[in-house]
């Protein structure tokens, strides 16, 4: 795998798929991870007196940030570490494409991102929004797809993980790291 990373492993899906719960489950087991960058930075905004909305307001700003959140998030981490990554580098080709943004100024980046695997988490029936996750279920549901398609035609190795209790999805990934 060029660049290392032969122990790095992605936990994507659609919003309120469970990949944050499932990456915390794996730091308690005492796995090293990596917790979604969207959501830290929403985080700090907002700790810093700006709303939601106008942290989203320009979104082609707001997806810029957290895309370059995440490639220096990378580059910081030991690449001989095995780590868990709640999202990807090519998860932000996917939110390009929903929001209506040029990806080909970034298309070098989300193309260089390397992985050992990357399991897919299917969407749970139960999805509701909250103070960070504001994407409507249509939202929700074309980023289903254009996440799938963003690895897929990156030729990384994506697998599907079924919506199933959030231990016993640990329990899933843990058998296939392969």
């Amino acid at each position: 795998m060029a660049g290392g990373r032969e122990r790095w492993y992605v936990v994507t899906g659609p919003p309120g798929c469970g990949k944050s719960t499932t990456v915390a489950l794996l730091g308690q087991r005492g796995y090293r991870v990596r917790h979604e960058i969207a959501r830290a930075y929403v985080d700090e905004e907002i700790a810093g007196g700006r709303t939601i909305g106008e942290i989203r307001s320009d979104m082609r700003r707001f997806q810029s940030e957290v895309l370059a959140r995440a490639l220096a998030s990378e580059a910081a981490l030991p690449e001989e570490d095995l780590v868990f990554l709640d999202r990807g580098i090519p998860d932000s080709f996917a939110y390009f494409n929903l929001h209506g943004i040029p990806a080909e100024p970034y298309l070098d980046w989300i193309g260089s991102a390397r992985y050992r695997r990357v399991f897919y988490l299917e969407p749970l029936d139960d999805y509701a929004t909250d103070y960070a996750r504001v994407e409507s279920a249509d939202e929700r549901d074309r980023l289903a797809r254009l996440l799938w398609a963003a690895y897929r035609d990156l030729r990384l190795p994506v697998e599907r993980v079924p919506a199933l209790a959030s231990g016993t999805r640990v329990d899933y990934i843990l058998a296939r790291l392969g």
